[in-house]
């Protein structure tokens, strides 16, 4: 079974092995390219560190300096879900001190509200599409922008091909599973896409990586699916393997 991966590049090629392991095809569309900015940031202010995504993780640690990264084992740290706290932990080397039991902004919100201090103050390194969700609700937040999310050149010549594919696997009475990592590359994906290639995905699988993504996957007019388990690929890949039974 032929799986349309959206996510930006590199982390698009990580997902694309576990799914050939799995003995499916990957075709790699990203609609998203990553881009890290240089930024300033005074770790002195900040009581805690929280992240969104694995990538907010890395692109601090691309702007920190050696004596920033002593400061990181004095601070608290929340993440919003597995992933990002692994990919956290393997960049400094200290484990995550908040995770919600399911992995959304409303949910790290709530985890948050019950732990930090009125008088802490929150730096979040996120990038300017993030949803405003802690920012709004928290007191003492500062968002610094340490990567961007682009929109491909090449997207919209990949989104043709795609329809080729589509079309050659229904001759085959074969379906393929698209998949959305999040609300962004859902966005970039459906505005690239014409009438025609809308109209031959409509009967094939659609995989969603959470409610937040499935609510902006579902209003191009699908029913995407999502983990039962947890919200992360792997609970995406459980997804996959069930349609392929």
């Amino acid at each position: 079974m032929k799986v349309v991966v959206t996510r930006p590049e590199e982390k698009g090629i990580y997902f694309a092995k576990l799914l050939d392991r799995e003995g499916f095809e990957p075709i790699l569309i990203p609609t998203l390219d990553l881009v890290f900015k240089d930024v300033e940031v005074d770790l002195d202010k900040y009581d805690w560190i929280v992240f969104t995504s694995p990538r907010g993780a890395e692109g601090l640690f691309r702007i920190l300096k050696e004596d920033d990264l002593k400061k990181i084992k004095d601070k608290k740290i929340g993440a919003i879900g597995v992933e990002t706290a692994k990919e956290f932990k393997k960049i400094f080397n200290k484990d995550v001190d908040v995770v919600p039991e399911k992995y959304t902004a409303e949910n790290l919100l709530e985890a948050l509200q019950k732990v930090v201090k009125e008088d802490e103050k929150i730096l979040i390194p996120t990038t300017p599409s993030t949803r405003d969700v802690l920012k709004k609700n928290l007191p003492n937040v500062d968002l610094v922008f340490v990567y961007s999310s682009e929109e491909p050149k090449d997207i919209k010549e990949k989104l043709e091909k795609l329809k080729e594919i589509v079309r050659e696997e229904k001759e085959n009475g074969k379906k393929i599973v698209l998949t959305f990592t999040s609300g962004l590359t859902a966005k970039n994906f459906f505005k690239n896409s014409d009438e025609e290639l809308l109209n031959l995905l409509k009967d094939q699988y659609v995989v969603s990586i959470g409610p937040i993504t499935k609510k902006n996957v579902d209003k191009y007019g699908f029913d995407s699916l999502i983990p039962s388990d947890e919200y992360t690929i792997n609970g995406m890949l459980n997804v996959i393997k069930k349609l392929s039974e």
